[in-house]
């Protein structure tokens, strides 16, 4: 009977011990590399940023570089939106700057220099299935920019 009791207790430590290895495994991750153009070439201005929203919200933020590469690092397994964007630097300029008394309002300008529809989860078009060493060249669309 002790031993009856000693191979169960041994089974059922094994059985636990199988099931917390298999069922606690870690999220897949990976890089994701490429270039970000704009009308078909570069867009040397700062802090353009990419970032990748997986499948269960995670988010991976990489900076898009001068030449417009850009690397992203533990970017979640599958089907992930992009968003791209660059951040106009005259709203930075305009809320250092304080209205005269009787002065009016500059219009109103975008925080984007890109167009906004790349700039958010809820309006970017863009996706991207992300396995091992994923490769997305993005080239946005829109007008002109100074």
């Amino acid at each position: 009977m002790y031993c009856n009791m000693t191979q169960r207790a041994l089974g059922l430590a094994l059985a636990t011990l199988a099931i917390g290895v298999t069922g606690c495994s870690a999220p897949q991750e990976f890089k994701a590399t490429g270039k970000v153009t704009y009308n078909g070439k570069v867009l040397d201005k700062p802090n353009g940023t990419i970032v990748f929203i997986g499948p269960k919200g995670e988010q991976s933020v990489a900076e898009i570089g001068a030449d417009g590469t850009y690397k992203a690092l533990k970017v979640a397994l599958g089907e992930n939106k992009v968003v791209v964007y660059y951040p106009n630097p005259a709203i930075t300029k305009r809320l250092k700057n304080k209205l005269k008394p009787g002065e009016e309002p500059p219009p109103t300008l975008s925080p984007y220099l890109t167009p906004e529809v790349y700039a958010t989860e809820d309006t970017t078009h863009l996706k991207v299935t992300v396995d091992k060493d994923t490769v997305l060249d993005v080239d946005m669309k829109g007008p002109p920019i100074p």
